[in-house]
């Protein structure tokens, strides 16, 4: 199974003051004590329910409450298996889940949840998970539109220059890349043998390609440390605050309207 839940949970527990980090993930601490700058609440709540949907212990359901075929073959279950029912029902645009008996406190408590249904609180959240089951529409949201246009006008001058400079690949980036590839594998044929790395051929626009992939991937992160739907663009503070959510659909949805919006001659990066 994956592990980028795992990941959160470990940040989460150092971020908390109840863990020290390791080479490979956390090691509880002998006296721990919460800190006085706490990470944010909703980076927690998405780290709850990616470790609880992980392992097992929240199911998210189609509208009528049964459980998806791809989650079903997912966790191996024999065709016919009784799933209970939802216990946390649809509302705010949220559709129904199960949630087991140890989850249900803990997204009570941290205000995800209200009278056996989704809390209002609970919608910007969950769309930074947009479990495929619910099948949201969150970039037609009026929130979502909302958000887009107070990122365009209220983006910081770091932000902007970042972007241009991510959506920009010049002819001396694709030469540079490609001098760099090609040492890349001279250095496999070396080490393994040129008759047992097979490598490739060369271009300059497979070369390119790989720039715009890398590219993409560093504009993702550019939203993931620094942008979030309820404070727009993050405060230097704030910024300390946010934990390193990564596979956010939310955060992913709005680099590429803005880059959509700001560079329409570049789609290649709003992809």
């Amino acid at each position: 199974m994956f592990t980028s839940a795992y990941q959160f949970g470990c940040d989460a527990l150092i971020a908390l003051g109840q863990a020290e980090e390791t080479g490979r993930g956390a090691r509880p601490l002998a006296h721990p004590r919460l800190p006085d700058i706490l990470p944010r609440w909703d980076d927690i709540c998405v780290t709850v329910l990616s470790l609880a949907n992980q392992c097992g212990l929240l199911s998210y359901r189609l509208p009528d409450g049964r459980e998806s075929p791809e989650a079903a073959a997912w966790w191996g279950r024999h065709e016919g298996e009784v799933m209970p029912q939802p216990n946390i029902m649809a509302a705010h645009g949220l559709s129904p889940a199960w949630a087991a008996p140890e989850v249900l406190p803990v997204l009570r408590a941290l205000g995800l949840t209200e009278s056996g249904q989704w809390a209002a609180a609970a919608e910007p959240v969950l769309w930074r998970k947009e479990p495929p089951e619910w099948d949201l529409d969150i970039s037609a949201h009026r929130r979502f539109r909302q958000a887009l246009d107070r990122a365009i006008i209220e983006m910081p001058t770091d932000i902007r220059h970042e972007l241009d400079r991510l959506v920009t690949i010049t002819e001396a980036d694709v030469t540079e890349g490609l001098i760099r590839r090609e040492a890349h594998q001279e250095g496999l044929r070396a080490e393994h043998g040129a008759n047992r790395v097979i490598c490739l051929p060369l271009t300059r626009e497979s070369v390119r390609q790989g720039l715009i992939f890398l590219r993409i991937h560093d504009l993702d992160w550019l939203f993931f440390s620094n942008w979030r739907l309820p404070d727009g663009w993050l405060s230097p503070s704030e910024r300390k605050r946010a934990m390193e959510i990564f596979h956010d659909s939310l955060a992913i949805r709005m680099r590429r309207a803005i880059v959509a919006q700001l560079y329409p001659d570049r789609p290649e990066f709003s992809g």
